[in-house]
């Protein structure tokens, strides 16, 4: 079996101090009964022993598995002074490992062969269900032993003792519950604020503010603490007392005070927020120290409009980076989350006003460029449909900010998986990690498309195969524009880092035929607006381009070939999960 799974037994019922029982893995050998002149003298009398050969590769200390004639399956280690070829000796008892196999769910009297299964889609060998049985059957034998052990020597049940750990820990609560509510109902009549604040710091502890339940008291104190903070944030129009105000009223479990709606108000207009934000559900929903929050959109009108933005954008071209997946019929929406970041905001605003007074003060170099998710392009609208510039300029006002073409601020796709979705969403780009996913063929920066069917390159299915995608807000000021098929990376690092660019538009389109690039070296020039969720419709295959490929030896999922079509073109190919060594699976190219 692939499990070495075995009895686990009391260590007064081993015979042996070479022999060990567990649910350990290994390897398994067939152990035959060993020679009558090889018993050790010291061993107890009348018990059975086998005879082990040690395998080639093993040395002292390591675990054999081992299946006894009568069909019990033991583990051992090999003892000090064995080498391979070299034979020792393992005694057991058979009637104690009958009797426990008895009561043991799922411990079969013979070595198992059913345990070992094959699936169905790529004969890959799965580990059996007998382990599981086997673990279970010992964790119900192990609890049954302790509560007789319990019983034994405290004369009651386990479970009573449990009842009565459960009943003093209730009584504690209440009595604290008790103690506090009473003090706080001195300190409040006394104006005492900073034992109120002390017995407010007991009472969270206690989880006494949790729920609906909390005491008179505790409420009232919480509700003058977090009124009178807010009250001095909003007056000091300062935009940390407001948000560490507003966060110490959700903690409170004070939002419902009209001075939280006031100081959200306040604290969207110093920080200059856009209008359409709800700064109460970003404080509600807030990770850690960020003020952010993620909101499905619901009406189907806006969401018709990011599934018409990615159906007008889906070009149906194969580059390398596709690894072999077949370029997909088309990109299914199926949610969108608006993504409200103060922190990311203010950033981003603050890098695009530093960027417009720098065009201005210098506009030489500088082009105005159409992207397909933001212009309208002749193709693109062929079919009678609403445009890209009117979807853009669409979902900028809903979402309270205008897009800018004096900066060429433009929305852009960014593929990525579920987890960085989340992580970019609340804490940025990592200029740090740039590259890792898409390559740097234009220097370490952040890259985008104007095409959904090339960010889709760089998504990584979740476990129910859903697909991430961002549309962000990206800045791309004075473009440093190359149509060449190779391009220096340390050249528009130099440009943007150092010259006098803003970003860097790599034209593979017009170079290989493929997507236009547009890569910033500065996260703040970047806003993550959305968050898209979409699944694959993929395309039926066509014989004539596809490639049968079998898994080498060494390689594992998500391995990267190189393989070699008809054509005697080179491809790279990700190796899919489930198809183990010597599989094939079929790529497009």
């Amino acid at each position: 079996e692939e499990m070495g799974a075995c009895l686990a037994l009391p260590s007064s019922q081993v015979t042996s101090p070479d022999v060990t029982f567990g649910p350990q893995q290994g390897a398994a050998y067939q152990a035959r009964p060993a020679p009558t002149q090889s018993q050790d003298a010291s061993a107890p009398p009348g018990l059975p022993m086998v005879n082990v050969q040690c395998p080639a590769n093993m040395a002292p200390g390591a675990k054999l598995y081992i299946v006894t004639p009568e069909g019990f399956r033991l583990e051992a280690f090999i003892p000090p002074g064995i080498s391979a070829g070299q034979s020792f000796g393992v005694q057991y008892d058979p009637a104690a490992l009958a009797v426990a196999s008895a009561n043991m769910p799922g411990q079969p009297s013979a070595p198992p062969q059913a345990s070992v299964l094959q699936n169905p889609q790529h004969g890959a060998r799965t580990s059996g269900f007998g382990f599981l049985n086997q673990a279970l059957g010992t964790a119900q034998q192990a609890l049954t032993q302790a509560n007789e052990v319990v019983a034994a020597r405290t004369g009651r049940k386990a479970e009573e003792w449990v009842q009565e750990a459960r009943t003093q820990a209730y009584a504690k609560t209440v009595n604290l519950r008790t103690q506090i509510s009473s003090q706080m109902e001195s300190a409040l009549a006394n104006a005492d604020n900073s034992k109120v604040s002390a017995l407010l710091d007991s009472a969270m502890a206690a989880k006494l503010l949790d729920g609906r339940n909390a005491p008179a008291s505790i409420r009232r104190a919480a509700d003058q603490v977090a009124s009178r903070q807010l009250q001095e944030a909003i007056a000091s129009e300062d935009p940390r007392r407001l948000k560490g105000a507003l966060i110490a009223a959700n903690r409170l479990n004070a939002t419902h005070l009209p001075e939280f709606a006031a100081a959200a108000q306040t604290y969207q207009k110093v920080k200059k927020l856009p209008p359409g934000w709800d700064v109460s559900k970003m404080v509600l929903h807030r990770q850690g120290d960020k003020m952010v929050a993620k909101t499905d959109i619901e009406d189907p009108a806006v969401l018709a409009k990011f599934q018409r933005l990615l159906d007008i954008t889906h070009r149906k071209v194969y580059t390398r980076d596709r690894m072999g997946d077949a370029v997909p019929e088309r990109l299914q929406l199926l949610k969108v989350h608006v993504v409200t970041n103060d922190d990311l905001w203010a950033n981003y605003m603050a890098r695009r006003e530093w960027v417009r007074r720098d065009l201005e003060a210098d506009p030489a170099g500088f082009e105005r460029y159409n992207v397909e998710t933001t212009d309208t392009l002749e193709d693109s609208v062929a079919d009678g449909g609403e445009a890209a510039e009117s979807i853009a300029e669409t979902l900028a006002a809903e979402f309270g900010e205008p897009l800018r073409k004096d900066v060429n601020e433009t929305f852009l796709f960014h593929g990525t998986t579920k987890q960085a979705a989340d992580s970019i969403t609340t804490s940025d780009f990592r200029l740090n990690l740039a590259g890792t996913n898409a390559g740097t063929l234009y220097g370490r920066g952040v890259y985008f498309a104007e095409n959904a069917s090339k960010s889709d390159e760089y998504t990584r299915p979740d476990t129910h195969n859903l697909r991430y995608m961002l549309l962000c807000r990206t800045l791309l000021g004075r473009a440093y524009y190359l149509d060449q098929k190779d391009a220096d990376p340390r050249a528009c690092e130099e440009a943007c880092l150092r010259g006098k660019f803003h970003s860097v538009l790599g034209d593979r389109k017009k170079a290989r035929g493929t997507f236009r690039e547009f890569i910033v070296f500065d996260e703040e020039q970047v806003y993550p607006n959305y968050i898209l969720v979409y699944r694959r419709v993929d395309p039926q295959l066509d014989p004539a381009r596809t490639l049968t490929v079998q898994v080498p030896l060494g390689a594992a999922p998500g391995t990267i070939l190189q393989v070699t079509a008809p054509n005697g073109q080179t491809l790279q190919v990700v190796v899919p999960a489930g198809c183990a060594v010597g599989q094939t699976f079929s790529m497009q190219y």
